[in-house]
């Protein structure tokens, strides 16, 4: 029965090698694929989600950004800055005491009509630019007498003789003792009242008292003056009187046969307004 001894030896050797086998793990094998429902082990690298899966987080502010932007100014096209209005020039007269003050440019003058021997009628003319002054005007455009003076340096009147300029200097006006023609404005008259601020040409009288050598009377000056933006005003004044009006002498030189008894006293002025 020897064979039958060798299949019970050979069978225990058998289950004694596979428990050993058991025991071991096994014989390598490739294990069986893995189900697709079944979970990825946390050593795997991660599969990324979707773009479009899950919105992307908003980046975290700097507290020292977001300090700095909090102290910036906002930005020029949030809020426009109007720009600065142009400045309007304030009329001369416009609630305060305005004051013309004569410039460069002014003249003044007297003119005789008179006639000569040899030569007939002719309008003698002498003049000087020795002439100052101011006019002042209150908030209304009136004069205010105080402050307004306008005076001639009698001395300085030239004609095309100088015979006859010794005798106007001498005689009629007696230049050493009074030296000035002084004019003091005390009121005004326009021809057409200004609307608001002075522009463009302008008519009108301006009266007050003339003083020639010791004599002092009212007079009425006409008068025409343009008057620019800024502030400049031209024009001219004229009066009439007569000799005996102030006690002066004709002139009387050989050359001169007859002198009319009118003189006419012009200027021609030019100057500023400005607010006093």
């Amino acid at each position: 029965m020897l064979v039958g001894n060798r299949r019970v030896i050979i069978v225990p050797i058998l289950i004694a090698v596979i428990a050993v086998m058991v025991a071991c793990g096994g014989p390598a094998a490739t294990p069986p694929p893995a189900a697709t429902n079944t979970p990825v082990p946390a050593t795997d690298t991660p599969v990324p989600p979707a773009a479009t899966a899950a919105p992307t987080p908003e980046p975290k502010s700097s507290p020292t950004l977001a300090a700095t932007a909090s102290a910036m100014p906002a930005a020029a096209a949030d809020t426009p800055t109007p720009e600065p209005a142009m400045p309007t020039p304030e009329p001369a007269a416009a609630g305060r005491e305005s004051v013309f003050t004569l410039g460069e440019g002014s003249v003044a003058r007297y003119k005789v009509e008179e006639v000569l021997a040899g030569t007939g009628f002719k309008v003698a003319t002498g003049e000087t630019s020795a002439v100052s002054g101011q006019v002042v005007f209150d908030a209304a455009g009136d004069v205010v007498a105080d402050g307004s003076r306008i005076a001639v340096q009698a001395a300085t009147l030239r004609t095309d003789s100088d015979r006859r300029d010794g005798y106007v200097r001498n005689r009629t006006l007696e230049t050493d003792t009074y030296p000035e023609v002084v004019f003091v404005p005390t009121g005004i008259g326009w021809q057409t009242p200004p609307a608001g601020e002075l522009r463009g040409v302008q008519e009108f009288s301006i009266s007050g008292d003339l003083t020639v050598k010791d004599r002092t009377r009212p007079v009425t000056w006409d008068a025409t003056a343009e008057f620019g933006a800024d502030g400049a005003a031209t024009g001219q004044a004229s009066v009439e009187f007569t000799f005996e009006d102030f006690d002066m002498d004709k002139p009387r030189v050989a050359v001169v046969v007859s002198v009319e008894d009118t003189i006419r006293l012009e200027l021609d002025f030019a100057g500023t307004i400005a607010p006093r």
